[in-house]
């Protein structure tokens, strides 16, 4: 685990957003005072481009060496966003060394994803947990018959990012992309 986190923290700082990672990893969910957010479809689509322009810039360094790297469209379960949608969800394919990866994420609006980091927890196998840099907690899932690592960042605002993964050995990079605050429906 002292790995998993060292190399999180590492994915943290190439991307520029290295904090301090406190040592503690509570967080009360739901938060008081949740906001929920209601956009229209064009702020939605205009958000949607800005997330696609973060995983391709992201992608390469978080991901080291990541190389044509293709973000699918944001939508919900089916591709393209529609007024007031409360998610947007994304696949995202890349080769790193000539091997393929895939990358699926979510993001959440504030309020709209309730089970806690501890429900996350009761109904998955949990490998850790750790705080991130801005008082959020990212809880980490495996899922052995999909072959799936997933990192859950639960953010004090309310709303919840995972990022899941294929590939074997990218909890530290997952963590760093689900943290990563560009992802968020409350700009």
């Amino acid at each position: 685990m002292r790995n998993v986190m060292a190399a999180a923290l590492t994915g943290l700082a190439l991307l520029g957003l290295a904090g301090t990672a406190s040592a503690q990893t509570g967080l009360a969910w739901p938060p008081k005072d949740v906001t929920p957010v209601h956009k229209t479809k064009a702020e939605l689509e205009k958000q949607a481009a800005g997330f696609t322009a973060r995983l391709q810039q992201t992608f390469p360094k978080v991901f080291r060496g990541a190389q044509n790297v293709e973000p699918g469209n944001w939508g919900g379960e089916a591709e393209g966003v529609f007024d007031d949608m409360q998610y947007m969800t994304n696949w995202t394919e890349f080769t790193v060394n000539g091997q393929n990866n895939t990358v699926f994420m979510q993001v959440n609006a504030p309020g709209f994803f309730s089970n806690s980091p501890t429900q996350v927890c009761e109904q998955n196998t949990c490998t850790g947990r750790e705080s991130d840099h801005r008082g959020g907690v990212t809880v980490f899932t495996k899922n052995d018959l999909y072959g799936t690592a997933t990192a859950w960042n639960f953010r004090r605002n309310g709303e919840v990012v995972y990022v899941q993964s294929w590939t074997p050995g990218t909890e530290a990079q997952l963590a760093a992309v689900a943290s990563d605050r560009a992802y968020t429906f409350t700009r």
